[in-house]
């Protein structure tokens, strides 16, 4: 599978998002990437059809087979092209091929709809559990966001923002791609303080992250599918969401915010920038992806699941 191919193949998918893309997949594998790699590829002639990067994982005395990026992607899926007839079954076939040697097929975060949860052949057993809850925000079709927001968020993030300006000012930024790895350095740092506050160091303390993050963060951004904001506060940052879109969606990741000035939310504001992004790029949701903290439903988000499937021969 080529670069080219790659991309054309995840530009024909509508339900691609950044998790399936070559810029972030591939510095996936860079940085945390180990076993044995295989790709499954469906092939129309000569053109790329569906494919699901996939490897192998020795758990114990268990040998999976599980997608690339599994862990880090909140969504886990195929690419398919929907022009492209009896792809799924094809690419259910591949998968099923490819596994060979392996004693499972693991397959979490799948979202509804996934070609990856249609039918197996009968000498395969399919588990499918739940895996995630991950809340989608429903966006205006037209207009700013914040008159669509619930009465009590948007009162929020009226209120944050006028006691902001009150205290001197904060600037709320989409960060420019020459200023990313500044604003890395800021997301890892205030990360780092707020896990240390209760004693953990946090998913983005393992030097492997932060070499996946500063790979994959300017392959996003060369792409269309960064979107990283930043809050500067009396001359230094105090917040930075990562996020990232596509054609139809917005998406939060992770964030480090500083808790210091009592009152203040910069958080909110961070994830307000990013949103009317969202909505300002003609998104129609937008995606907190996984986890149910309780912020995520004050914006009005609704819970959406994901299905993880295991598949084992008989």
């Amino acid at each position: 599978m080529t670069l080219s191919e790659w991309w054309a193949l995840w530009h024909a998918d509508p339900r691609a998002t950044p998790f399936q893309s070559p810029a972030w997949l591939d510095a996936w594998w860079e940085a945390l990437g180990s076993g044995e790699r295989r790709d499954v590829l469906v092939r129309d002639d000569d053109r790329l059809v569906a494919a699901l990067p996939m490897r192998v994982w020795q758990d114990g005395a268990t040998r999976r087979l599980v997608p690339v990026g599994a862990g880090e992607s909140d969504y886990c899926d195929a690419l398919v092209d929907p022009a492209a007839g009896n792809v799924a079954e094809r690419l259910m076939t591949a998968l099923l091929t490819t596994a060979q040697g392996c004693d499972e097929v693991l397959l979490p975060d799948l979202r509804e709809g996934s070609p990856l949860l249609g039918p197996v052949p009968d000498d395969w057993i399919s588990d499918c559990a739940p895996c995630e809850t991950c809340p989608v925000l429903t966006l205006p079709e037209t207009g700013p966001l914040l008159p669509a927001l619930t009465k009590s968020q948007r009162r929020k993030v009226v209120h944050d923002r006028h006691r902001a300006a009150n205290a001197g000012g904060a600037i709320e930024a989409i960060v420019a791609p020459d200023d990313i790895d500044a604003a890395l350095d800021a997301l890892f740092s205030l990360h780092e303080m707020r896990w240390a506050a209760v004693g953990q160091a946090g998913v983005l303390a393992d030097p492997r992250i932060q070499s996946f993050h500063r790979a994959a963060a300017p392959a996003l951004a060369a792409a269309g599918l960064l979107r990283l904001v930043t809050v500067t506060f009396d001359g230094r940052c105090v917040a930075v969401l990562l996020g990232f879109a596509d054609a139809s969606r917005g998406y939060s990741y992770i964030n480090g915010v500083a808790n210091t000035v009592p009152g203040q939310s910069f958080g909110s504001m961070a994830f307000a920038t990013l949103i009317e992004r969202a909505v300002a790029d003609g998104a129609r949701e937008f995606h907190f992806l996984r986890g149910e903290e309780d912020y995520k439903y004050q914006w009005g988000a609704k819970p959406t699941y994901t299905v993880r499937r295991t598949l084992r021969r008989r």
